[in-house]
């Protein structure tokens, strides 16, 4: 089982292309709010600074894509200490139009920045992949794999010509730029220490990625400590520490959590009687799962599907 793509596929994971912005001088800023979820920034052409408040600015050159996973404020800039505006006014004073272009103009070289965000459904305590990321995630374009170099070329490219179905391309390969990005991520030595234990870095430890898979793939089947202990030919009390040391959870309640997404992701996607997306999941009862799910989402399982299907 492929973690990383059941944990997205089971939140509702999809890219959304928001604008572009287009400047051919360096004295240009944006300034951009605390967004409701991740947002993120490709350099198209050119170069510009990228600064938070926790953050000395930081160069961002062609090629280049920028992850803010909790949507932190932020601003882009031409130099490294130009002041910003709000992207609102911006966007007033220079409306993008069909092309969704803010062009600030100028007389030097030209940059070119397309921005987006990334919406999932669900969990309002955070996005299991997103809220195991650093606040920036910086994936160099010259460093990267040979797919995410082709992946940006392709966006560069998308997004600057306004051939037919260009939008709708450059939208669904965003979904592709993301997985990519974490995996680059995932794969830098010090991927770990900027976060703490995740399960998205344990994805790098043999015999707990292993499990991992396992209970992905089976998130039903009745495991204990004990048997998926026995998988990776460990012994109980080191698995459970070990699993604890690189995850940060325990087993079982990293067990709970993927039966609770995949429920959700049942609520939202089928009609099935919540008993049976219960039993399904691995719940013995339905007042049980009901009571794990509240817990999780703060929601019943009845409501969160009304309000699913409500507000998609």
């Amino acid at each position: 089982m492929d973690v990383l793509a059941d944990v997205l596929a089971a939140t509702g994971f999809k890219g959304v292309l928001l604008a572009q912005l287009r400047s051919s001088g360096s004295g240009w800023g944006c300034a951009v709010d605390q967004l409701d979820t991740a947002g993120f920034h490709l350099i198209a052409e050119g170069a510009c600074w990228l600064r938070t408040a926790d953050t000395p600015p930081m160069q961002l050159v062609s090629g280049d894509v920028v992850l803010l996973p909790r949507g932190t404020p932020h601003q882009l800039t031409g130099a490294p200490r130009q002041d910003a505006v709000p992207y609102a006014e911006l966007e007033a004073a220079h409306p993008p139009g069909r092309a969704g272009v803010v062009d600030l103009g100028g007389d030097g070289p030209v940059v070119r920045v397309v921005c987006g965000k990334f919406n999932y459904a669900g969990n309002t305590t955070g996005h299991p992949v997103l809220s195991a990321l650093p606040e920036v995630v910086h994936v160099p374009g010259m460093s990267a794999d040979p797919q995410l170099q082709g992946i940006i070329r392709i966006l560069a490219s998308e997004t600057a010509g306004g051939l037919p179905g260009s939008r709708a391309v450059a939208t669904r390969l965003t979904e592709v730029l993301f997985v990519l990005a974490v995996r680059a991520w995932i794969d830098r030595a010090d991927a770990a220490t900027e976060t703490g234990p995740s399960w998205l870095t344990a994805l790098r430890d043999p015999r707990i990625g292993t499990t991992l898979s396992l209970m992905h793939e089976e998130p039903h089947r009745d495991w204990t400590v004990e048997s998926l202990a026995r998988t990776v030919a460990m012994s109980r009390p080191a698995f459970a520490r070990q699993f604890k040391t690189v995850v940060g959870l325990t087993p079982l309640a990293y067990l709970s959590r993927i039966r609770i997404d995949l429920a959700a992701r049942m609520l939202r996607d089928t009609d099935q009687p919540v008993g049976n997306i219960a039993q399904a999941v691995g719940y013995t009862s339905e007042f049980a799962f009901s009571r794990a799910f509240s817990r999780e989402h703060r929601i019943a399982p009845g409501r969160y599907r009304r309000t699913a299907t409500t507000h998609p």
